[in-house]
Formats: C-alpha cells, structure tokens, sequence
C-alpha cells in the first residue's frame, strides 16, 4: 500500500448524502462551516465559488471540487450577488435537489454533489497533510477519472439496491483517491501530495507507511531517499510541512490507534507492530502525543461507540 492509499485508509470515508443544486438567474448563498468532506461535479457553468482560506475561483461545465474538510464558502451566479446565509445542517435525506435564484426561469448553472464523513479518530492529523481544495478543471486529464465516479454515487444513491452502503464507500474511497492523485503539482507545492511526487521523498514515505514497523532513523530514512541527512532532513521540513521524525511519530500513532481500536492486538503487540521495542515506550509516546495512555484511549473509544450504537 502507497502512502496515499494507506492514509485515505486510516481516514475511513462513508456514509453519503447527493444533492443536485440548481441556480437560476442572479443568486447566491453563503454556507458556514461544516467541517465534513464534500464534493462538486459541476453539470451546468459557470458560477462563482468563493471558500473562506481559499482564493475564490469560477467553476465551468466539467469541472470538480473536493474539500476534505467543508469551510465556509459562498456559491453564486457571479461576485457581486449578495449572498443569502444559510447553515449546512444536513435533511436527513440520502438524496434531494435544491433550487436557488428564479425558479421561473432555466437553470444557468448546476452541480452534483454530496457530503460524506471521516472516521474523526485519526482525521485531525491526517487532514492536515491534504490540501484545503482540491479542484480539477473540465480539461484537466484527471477529470476523466473522477467525473464518471460521481455520476456511479448519484446512481447508486437513486437505486437503493442490496449492498448500496459498501458499494458507496468504496466509490468515495476511490474518488477521493482519483482527486488527490490527480492534482496539478504546480498546484500544491507543499504538503503530502508534493512529497509523493519527489521521487526521493517518496521512497523515505513508502518505507514509513509501508513498513511501519521497522526501527526508523534519521539517518535511515535518508538513505531510503538516497540523500544526505541534512538535505533529506530540510527538504522534507519544507515540503511536507514537519520533520521526518514527527511525521514517523504521528503515523506510527495513527496507525497504533486503529489497530488498539480493532481490539485484535494487545498494546505490547500494538507498540511491536508499530515499531517501538517496548510497550513502555509506545505507552509513553502515545500518552504524550494522545493525552491518555493506550488503555484509557480504548476505553474512551469503546464507551463513546456504545452511546453511538444506543442513541442510534
């Protein structure tokens, strides 16, 4: 598993609502926050997208959108509509269309889109390592591999046939993947997504993701990228965002998480697996970085699912 596929893995993605969005004549509304991922595949253009931290763009027929964590963001017609405010609460509905503007007159633009959700337990630090937005134009090569998963969410969504929630989650997996991978590097300079595409930085972060377990060095990890200790050491700070170690720190966590939270090794075989020699020092890490030892963080976990389990 690539360093990619393994943290879109850890970030779980299910669980999906599609909307149709149509705008007519002049409009525009402005949506706070949200926090969970969501995506756009715009059927009709153009229209104006404006998000909070992002430089605001405008969106043509063909093109698609992934915010792995929804800010606030303004959607209209053109810059200078005022915007209605609206709060993102979902309907509770698996599937609506929404209509915004002169519902009398022909839609000028319309997208596709949904919302879905990561397994929180991990999402914080990995989301960190994904880029704000990610949006591919109607002509970028990526789009054809994107646009066609869109339109499979919109169907299975419509149908309601046997096996739809694992069909679902398979084809967020891979849409989410398709996008990220797909992103222009020009683009994205700096950040997971820059660090794949330096081929030096990318076997140092195939050998963290892919064998975790192996007794990590700095020097070590240099020489996995065929570089000196303190050019891989800068290099690394200034594309991917931390030191080496750090990252190797909070993958090993993440990855120490879900294997606690499966219940199928204990913590000593947990701290092995994820590269410590003792259960003490994984203990101590963990408890460092997670503010709970391992065996505090299971029962938390474990408690906060039971109330989930009987609320739903």
């Amino acid at each position: 598993m690539d360093a990619l596929a393994a943290v879109v893995t850890l970030l779980k993605p299910q669980a999906v609502a599609a909307t149709i969005v149509h705008g007519s004549g002049r409009w525009g509304v402005n949506y706070s926050r949200f926090g969970h991922p969501s995506f756009a595949l715009v059927l009709k253009g153009p229209c104006w997208l404006s998000p909070e931290g992002v430089p605001a763009t405008t969106l043509e027929t063909g093109d698609f959108v992934l915010f792995p964590a929804t800010p606030g963001f303004t959607l209209a017609s053109d810059a200078k509509v005022k915007p209605k405010s609206l709060k993102p609460v979902p309907s509770g509905k698996q599937f609506e269309e929404i209509f915004h503007g002169d519902a009398a007159t022909k839609p000028s633009a319309s997208l596709l889109g949904g919302y879905f959700t990561f397994d929180p337990i991990n999402s914080s630090m990995l989301l960190d390592l994904l880029p704000a937005m990610v949006h591919l134009r109607g002509n970028d090569p990526g789009i054809g591999g994107v646009a066609p998963i869109v339109e499979l969410i919109r169907r299975e969504v419509l149908e309601k046939r046997a096996g739809q929630s694992l069909i679902l989650t398979r084809l967020i997996e891979i849409m989410v993947v398709e996008s990220l991978r797909s992103v222009q590097t020009a683009l994205h300079t700096a950040g997971l997504l820059a660090g794949l595409r330096d081929p030096q930085l990318a076997a140092a972060l195939r050998g963290i993701h892919t064998r975790t377990d192996h007794s990590w060095t700095l020097p070590k990890l240099a020489r996995e990228a065929g570089m000196s200790r303190s050019s891989f050491a800068e290099r690394f700070m200034r594309v991917i965002g931390m030191t080496p170690l750090n990252y190797l720190l909070h993958w090993r966590l993440s990855v120490a998480k879900e294997m606690l939270i499966s219940g199928e090794k204990t913590v000593a075989e947990t701290a092995l697996a994820v590269g410590y020699e003792s259960a003490s020092g994984f203990s101590t890490a963990f408890s460092r970085e997670a503010g709970r030892s391992p065996k505090q963080f299971v029962e938390s976990t474990r408690d906060v699912t039971c109330t989930s389990r009987r609320s739903g």
